[in-house]
Order: structure tokens, then C-alpha cells, then sequence
């Protein structure tokens, strides 16, 4: 038997750093780590019309079911004064893999797996808004999305439109191209971890006497596949496709093989 594993834990972060004296404390970027997104903090949702009009004035007209920001600076505007470091890092803290070697009598198994956590992840409201550019609607949205019927406070998705979200939030227009920096919110943010089995073989060698009788120095059968499943918190999509999930998918292969030699 063989077995073999690494692990590493990695935080890169700001020691010292020449910064503009009147920045507020929480947009400072010493002790922050350097992938660490900035965003806006959300509150949940609106519920209905008088907690609008008693909130801090925010981007769009914002109606019951859109999102509410965090008044950082006590201000009554959400605005870029109120962002500030949000979440894990994008680039994961904790990297990690193991394999291994298993012989027995005429039969080998291997297998291989690899990880990571403490990152955090980001959907992109612009690209899952259902009903805009042809998108269709994800299941998690109509199952969970805020309505009259479900007045949570943070479901999966805020209200439903005909518009992209991005118009009635524009807090979430990640890439504006007004903005000098992408700007986020931990409303569409989750904490990632996964592992994901990247291969399993199982293989079985002929015997030696009958190698001989045929000829033959050797033969194995084996049956193979690579990327047969994953363990992941986040259930809507292979979170190493990135934002949205409409990358092109890691695919699953399956082999069934025989090698011999003269």
C-alpha cells in the first residue's frame, strides 16, 4: 500500500501599505488579506414600503423584496463610502489532496482526490437573472425567491422581474464601467469548500501461468474514472466553474481498457 497527501494553509496579507489618511477603518487595507473581495453588506431584503422610505437612500428605487445595504458610515446613503472587505478570500486559504496505491494478490486499486476551503465564492446576479437575455430560471430561484408568499428576510433570490436585477440594485452591477473597482456584496456570497475525487482505477492482472501459456509478458484489465464525483457545501453547480456556471462544465470520464505486451 501507498499513500500520499499534502496540505497547505496559505493567508497573504496586507503588513504595511502607503494608504490615503482619511479612509475610513473598515476600507483600510493593512491586516486585509490580498484577494479579499470589498462589497457591500446586505441587510436581507425590504419588506415592505415604510421600511424603504425609514432606510438609508440607496442606488435604483428600490421597491419590497429588493435588496437593503448597510449603512457603514451612518451617512443615510449607501454609497462607495459603505463598502469594505467582505468574506474569505477568493483564493482558498486551505489546499489539499491524497492518493493512493492498493495491491492485492492479482488485484491494484488507486484513487486520487483533491480540496479546498476558507474561500469565499460569488454568484453573479446579472448573469442568473431569469427572464433577461434568454435566461432561463433556476430551479433554486423559483423555489426560493421572495414574494407576498415568502416574505423572508434573505432568500435565495430577491424579487422576481422582468428587468435584470442589476437595474433595480445597482450596488450589485459588479462591473460597471463607471466604477474604478469591482465591487461586490455578501448578499450573492458563500462560503466554499470541496473535495473532489479526480480518479479511481481498479485493475486485475492475469496470472503468470497463463501469461506464459499465451505468450504474453503481461495483461490487465482495468476500469478507470476521473472525475466521478464531488463533495462541495454549494449544491447549484461545480463551484470551480466560476461565478455564474455557464462555463464549460470539468467533465466526467469513464474507461474500460485492456494493455498486454509481447
Amino acid at each position: 500500500m501507498i499513500l500520499n497527501g499534502t496540505l497547505t494553509y496559505n493567508k497573504v496579507v496586507y503588513k504595511e501599505i502607503e494608504e490615503a489618511m482619511n479612509k475610513p477603518a473598515w476600507q483600510r487595507m493593512v491586516g486585509k488579506e490580498i484577494s479579499q473581495k470589498i462589497g457591500y453588506i446586505s441587510d436581507g431584503l425590504f419588506q415592505d414600503q415604510a421600511e424603504i422610505e425609514n432606510a438609508p437612500v440607496q442606488a435604483g428605487s428600490p421597491q419590497p423584496g429588493d435588496i437593503r445595504y448597510r449603512d457603514l458610515n451612518n451617512d443615510g446613503k449607501i454609497d462607495v463610502n459603505d463598502v469594505t472587505y467582505i468574506g474569505f478570500p477568493e483564493t482558498p486559504r486551505v489546499t489539499y489532496g491524497f492518493s493512493g496505491f492498493v495491491n492485492y494478490s492479482n488485484f491494484e486499486f488507486s484513487f486520487a482526490f483533491q480540496g479546498s476551503g476558507k474561500r469565499s465564492f460569488f454568484m453573479d446576479p446579472s448573469e442568473l437573472s431569469p427572464f433577461v437575455d434568454d435566461h432561463a430560471m433556476l430551479t433554486a430561484i423559483y423555489k426560493d425567491h421572495w414574494s407576498e408568499d415568502n416574505m423572508s428576510r434573505k432568500p435565495f433570490w430577491p424579487r422576481l422581474s422582468t428587468q435584470n436585477l442589476i437595474e433595480h440594485s445597482p450596488e450589485e452591477d459588479w462591473y460597471n464601467k463607471n466604477a474604478t473597482e469591482v465591487r461586490k456584496s455578501t448578499y450573492f456570497m458563500r462560503e466554499c469548500r470541496f473535495l473532489r475525487c479526480t480518479s479511481l482505477e481498479l485493475a486485475y492482472n492475469m496470472p503468470k501461468k497463463l501469461m506464459e501459456r499465451w505468450g504474453l509478458q503481461n495483461m490487465k484489465f482495468f476500469v478507470r474514472a476521473n472525475n466521478p464525483f464531488l463533495i462541495s457545501n454549494f449544491k447549484l453547480w461545480d463551484v470551480e466553474l466560476g461565478e455564474d456556471a455557464f462555463n464549460y462544465p470539468i467533465q466526467k470520464t469513464y474507461t474500460v481498457g485492456l494493455n498486454f505486451s509481447f
